[in-house]
């Protein structure tokens, strides 16, 4: 009788019991979720992270995110972590839920207990034992996986620079540069080819 029933549209809703027909008919009019899954690709930089927000539909600015990840400001991250300065490296990747007003301390915080709950006490002792601190394994780890071209190629070369860093070598490892280097602006990208 409200003519709503032509104008529905389809998607996912949550929709409560407790509403009406005509309550339930006038959600139905939109819909644009009010959660919305954003992903963070394995090997990407916080600047990588941050581009992605604006097309996320997400309201969280890409300053705003950087802000929160280079000052270490995610709630209780870096106590939980036992980590000073930037949480770069300590972002999980992976597919996460927010609600469309999420806050960045809220994103930050989010992906950094993912980390927390992924990067369980055995690794950290294994880290210990092999004379890494946290920062230092995850900073490991990163230049590994950018180097590796198959994922079973990563523990052989775990394995040298291991040896090399054992010896006082430097790693000479392409990713270290890449990443010093920044942002390509002739190719508009942050990994540098060749």
């Amino acid at each position: 009788y409200t003519g709503l029933d032509t104008t529905i549209q389809a998607g996912d809703y949550k929709l409560s019991p407790a509403l009406t027909i005509v309550e339930i008919a006038q959600k139905l009019q939109d819909a644009t979720p009010e959660e919305v899954d954003f992903n963070i690709l394995p090997g990407w930089r916080v600047e990588e992270i941050a581009a992605a927000l604006p097309t996320s539909g997400l309201q969280v600015s890409p300053d705003g995110f950087l802000q929160v990840v280079r000052a270490g400001r995610a709630g209780t991250a870096p106590q939980r972590l036992g980590i000073e300065g930037s949480l770069e490296g300590f972002l999980m990747p992976g597919t996460y839920r927010f609600s469309r007003n999420a806050r960045a301390d809220d994103m930050v915080a989010a992906f950094t207990q993912r980390f927390d709950e992924t990067v369980d006490s055995d690794l950290r002792a294994q880290f210990e034992e092999n004379g890494l601190t946290l920062r230092e394994a995850v900073i490991l780890a990163s230049i590994v996986q950018r180097e590796a071209m198959l994922e079973e190629e990563q523990p052989l070369i775990a394995s040298v620079f291991f040896n090399r860093l054992a010896v006082g070598m430097s790693l000479e490892s392409d990713p270290t540069v890449q990443y010093a280097v920044g942002y390509n602006e002739t190719q508009k990208t942050w990994w540098t080819n060749p």
